[in-house]
C-alpha cells in the first residue's frame, strides 16, 4: 500500500492512474472472498439506491417528513454507547472542595511532609542505593491543580490549605489533575543576551485528567506525567509559559548529573559564574539541590546478585527474594513524598571542581559518591 501510494503522487499531475492492485484473476481464485466482495457491495448499493431515492423524493417534495428519524438517531447512540442527552457545562466547585473530591479526602498530613535534610548524619538512609531516585530541584516545591484550561491553582503544601489562583503565568491544563511541581526560572544562553522564563517543572504525578496514579509505581507515574505534559505543551505558542517533567536518575547513577552541572554568568549574577544546570533541552536554570526519592516499600528493598550480575527485591521481614517487582513493593505517592531527603546545595557544599570553599561539617559530591561506591554492591 505504500508503493501505491508513492505511485499515486508521481501520477499526481498525469492523466494515468492507478485502477488496479491486486490482479483480478488472483481475486476471482478465491472464491469465498470474491462473493463476500460481490454480496457486500450489492447490499450497500440497494441501501444506497434507496436512500437516494428518498433524498430525490423529498428534493421534489419539501412537505414530507421522515417519521423514523428520531427512532433512527435513538438507536444509534444506544449502539454507540453515547448519553441521549444535551452537553452541559462541568459544574464548577471551589478548588478546595475539589482537591479533597480527587484525593478521596485523604489525611493532609501527608501532602504536608517537609524533606528530610541529607547531611552526613542522616546519609545512612540511603545504604540501600537501589531502592533511591534523584531529581534536581530549582524552586519550591508546590502541588499544582488545575480545573480546566487557564483555572489553575496552588497550594504550598502547609496548612491552613489555601489555593491560591495562578497569575501572570500563561498555562492551560485539562480539568481534574493533580501534580507536584516546581516554579523554575529557566535561562537560556549568557551574558546581555540571556532570555530568562518561568515555567512548570512536574516531580511527581498524582492525578491525571480524572485519572488517580498516585499508588503506581514511581516511574510509571513519572511515565504518565511525560506522555500527559507531551499531549498538553504547546511549544508552538511562545507566550505561553513552558511545562516539562523532571529528569530522574537512579541513585547509584548519581555522577551523571553532576557531568550536567557548570559555572555560568547570569544576568543578576554581577559578572560572578554561578552554578547551573543544563535540561534535555538545552534550558538551563540555577539549581538548590537534589531531592531523593525512596521508590521502593517496605518491607521490600533491592539489592544486588554477584552471581547473577542482576538486581532483586528481598522482604526484609519474610527473607523472601525475587526477580521481579512483587505488587506491593511499589511505593506510593504518599510514601515517596514523606520519605523524600533533599541534599542543599548551599555555601560551602562543593559538586563542582571549580568551587573551592568547602565546609567539613557539610556533605560534598565527594563524599556522597564514596559512600554510593561503598554500599554499590550490597
Amino acid at each position: 500500500m505504500f508503493r501505491v501510494n508513492l505511485k499515486l503522487n508521481q501520477l499526481r499531475n498525469k492523466d494515468t492512474d492507478v485502477t488496479e492492485v491486486v490482479p483480478l484473476n488472483i481475486i476471482k481464485d478465491d472464491t469465498d472472498f470474491f462473493q463476500f466482495m460481490i454480496n457486500s457491495n450489492e447490499s450497500l448499493c440497494a441501501v444506497q439506491i434507496k436512500a437516494l431515492a428518498k433524498i430525490h423524493a423529498f428534493v421534489i417534495e419539501p412537505e414530507l417528513s421522515e417519521p423514523r428519524q428520531a427512532d433512527i438517531r435513538k438507536e444509534c447512540l444506544k449502539l454507540w454507547g453515547v448519553p441521549d442527552k444535551a452537553r452541559v457545562a462541568p459544574s464548577s466547585s471551589d478548588p478546595k472542595t475539589k482537591f479533597y473530591e480527587l484525593t478521596k479526602n485523604s489525611d493532609v498530613d501527608a501532602f504536608q511532609s517537609k524533606t528530610t535534610p541529607l547531611n552526613s548524619n542522616t546519609l545512612s538512609k540511603l545504604r540501600h542505593i537501589f531502592d533511591y531516585r534523584c531529581i534536581v530541584g530549582g524552586g519550591e516545591q508546590i502541588f499544582l491543580l488545575a480545573m480546566g484550561k487557564s483555572q489553575i491553582y496552588t497550594w504550598d503544601g502547609k496548612m491552613p490549605l489555601r489555593w491560591k489562583k495562578m497569575e501572570s503565568f500563561r498555562l492551560e491544563l485539562p480539568r481534574e489533575t493533580l501534580l507536584s511541581v516546581e516554579i523554575v526560572q529557566e535561562l537560556k544562553g549568557e551574558g546581555k543576551a540571556q532570555r530568562r522564563i518561568s515555567a512548570v517543572h512536574v516531580m511527581d504525578a498524582l492525578i491525571l485528567n480524572g485519572t488517580d496514579v498516585r499508588d503506581q509505581h514511581f516511574n510509571q507515574r513519572i511515565q504518565m506525567a511525560e506522555k500527559f505534559v507531551k499531549a498538553v505543551a504547546k511549544p508552538s505558542r511562545p507566550d505561553m509559559n513552558p511545562i516539562r517533567v523532571k529528569e530522574v536518575y537512579r541513585l547509584e547513577e548519581m555522577e551523571k548529573i553532576f557531568v550536567r552541572l557548570e559555572m555560568k554568568i547570569t544576568k543578576s549574577s554581577g559578572g560572578v559564574p554561578r552554578l547551573s544546570y543544563t535540561g534535555r533541552d538545552d534550558r538551563h536554570f540555577l539549581p538548590t539541590g537534589l531531592y531523593i526519592i525512596k521508590t521502593v516499600n517496605e518491607p521490600w528493598t533491592m539489592a544486588y546478585s554477584k552471581n547473577s550480575n542482576k538486581k532483586f527485591f528481598y522482604n526484609k521481614t519474610t527473607k523472601e527474594s525475587t526477580y521481579g517487582m512483587p505488587p506491593n513493593a511499589a511505593a506510593p505517592f504518599r510514601v515517596c513524598h514523606s520519605e523524600r531527603l533533599f541534599w542543599a546545595w548551599v555555601d560551602g557544599v562543593i559538586v563542582h571542581d571549580s568551587q573551592t570553599r568547602m565546609d567539613p561539617g557539610k556533605l560534598s559530591k565527594d563524599g556522597f559518591l564514596t559512600f554510593i561506591h561503598q554500599h554499590h554492591q550490597y
